[in-house]
């Protein structure tokens, strides 16, 4: 593993994932500037042991909560990027199907999705909620508890080093690191796994560590909150927040990931409504638009449109697919692949029809947002006051020769974004399928 990290056509492709939506920026033109002679003095550092993780810039925020940020150089953060496209695999073998901060094709929606489907299905099952984080978790991080849990899984010697030099290069785990995401849901990995395989949990759901457990009485959900608290303090060193709840669902409703869920529906929570409707106030008193308004609180609309907000969202005026008439923008963004996209709200921002380069066919790029954790301006992703990533909407374009999908758009105009999603749609026998663009769920 460690002589892949090292590889220079890995660490290549680390320089250029980590310099995504940032190539402008001056650390990232000076490190590109010299390109080769930085890639192989990073190289000759880590095949010598000689790397050691760059002094942080440390800086507070407060969004609203005080926390701390820590800053590495760019150089920095390619060798975490070259370490995780080795590692990422392996460490996401690990974890359990309910553990959802930060791993790829997871994550807040995908968590309120199964959330929202397991109330409904089993309403009996999930009467009461036991809701539970922990106190200043990234900073109570402990290293030796961490470096043994890493040892677990990966047993190359070199990679443990470098590895452990990164762990010990701050107190706790730094927020603003790329590994660290990381190494907060391996932490807590043996404890989603003990809860569903020993303890016999049906309900459970981990973001970081904002942990929720549904059951059918109170008294299990005790013995459940027992066992964690016994856990996080014997295992993991830890505390867990003296603001811990059991508490019947239907009572007020499951306050986790921004929104709050009930058996029967979902609302946004009162934060994240009442941020949405001061921000188009003052869009308003400034005489914007309702095209420029949409346009400025997408990412905040967005995060409405999957929960039962239906009503906020029609003061924004926000159009699904099937309202539209038809036109045309500028294409801008970086590429996805259709099926990247599949199945996911996008909001469709312009189109393009034009001949293909290969061929005589038509070729369709469609430009759109789609909703991503966002980039902080040194580089990396944005997280809030307890290290969770903050989701935004994403410019993207994608390229396709897709008939069906030409023929649905012709003489369409986007006269502003509208919401859509992009599904297969299966033929006949269901041997074969064509793309076709609907309205978000």
């Amino acid at each position: 593993m460690y002589e892949r990290i090292c590889s220079m056509d890995n660490l290549l492709l680390a320089e250029i994932n980590a310099s995504k939506g940032k190539r402008s920026r001056r650390e990232v033109l000076a490190f590109e500037s010299e390109l080769l002679p930085n890639l192989t003095a990073i190289r000759e550092e880590l095949v010598r042991h000689t790397y050691r993780t760059s002094r942080y810039d440390v800086f507070i925020k407060y969004e609203p909560k005080r926390r701390e940020i820590y800053k590495l150089p760019f150089r920095d953060r390619v060798v975490q990027w070259a370490i995780m496209q080795v590692v990422e695999p392996v460490w996401v073998s690990q974890f359990t199907s309910d553990t959802y901060a930060c791993i790829k094709g997871r994550g807040i929606h995908s968590l309120l999705k199964r959330l929202r489907r397991d109330l409904k299905d089993d309403a009996e099952g999930t009467r009461y909620c036991f809701k539970m984080d922990v106190k200043k978790y990234y900073p109570s991080i402990d290293h030796d508890v961490l470096k043994q849990v890493v040892r677990r899984k990966i047993k190359d010697a070199e990679l443990l080093w470098l590895l452990d030099g990164i762990i010990d290069s701050a107190e706790g785990v730094p927020i603003g690191n790329y590994i660290s995401q990381y190494f907060a849901n391996l932490y807590l990995s043996e404890l989603d796994h003990r809860l569903k395989e020993q303890v016999g949990v049906s309900y459970y759901y981990r973001y970081a560590d904002d942990i929720v457990v549904l059951g059918g009485s109170k008294e299990r959900l005790r013995e459940v909150k027992e066992y964690i608290l016994d856990y996080l303090t014997r295992e993991r060193k830890l505390r867990m927040k003296e603001n811990w709840q059991i508490f019947p669902v239907e009572s007020r409703g499951i306050d986790f990931v921004g929104y709050v869920t009930y058996h029967t529906h979902c609302l946004a929570r009162k934060r994240n409504k009442q941020g949405l409707c001061r921000e188009v106030a003052k869009l308003r008193k400034r005489g914007l638009s309702d095209e420029e308004i949409r346009l400025r609180t997408a990412s905040r609309a967005g995060f409405m449109v999957h929960c039962d907000s239906i009503h906020l969202l029609n003061k924004l005026g926000m159009k699904k697919f099937s309202d539209i008439k038809p036109n045309q923008g500028k294409l801008t963004g970086t590429k996805y692949h259709i099926d990247t996209v599949l199945n996911r709200e996008i909001h469709l921002t312009a189109y393009e029809i034009s001949k293909s380069k290969i061929n005589s066919d038509d070729m369709l790029t469609l430009q759109y947002e789609i909703l991503e954790q966002l980039p902080t301006s040194d580089g990396r992703f944005q997280v809030d006051d307890e290290g969770k990533p903050v989701y935004g909407w994403v410019k993207h374009i994608t390229f396709t020769g897709s008939k069906a999908l030409i023929e649905q758009l012709r003489d369409v105009e986007l006269t502003e974004p509208v919401a859509a999603k992009i599904i297969r749609q299966p033929i006949g026998d269901g041997k074969r399928c064509f793309y076709k663009l609907v309205d978000p769920d």
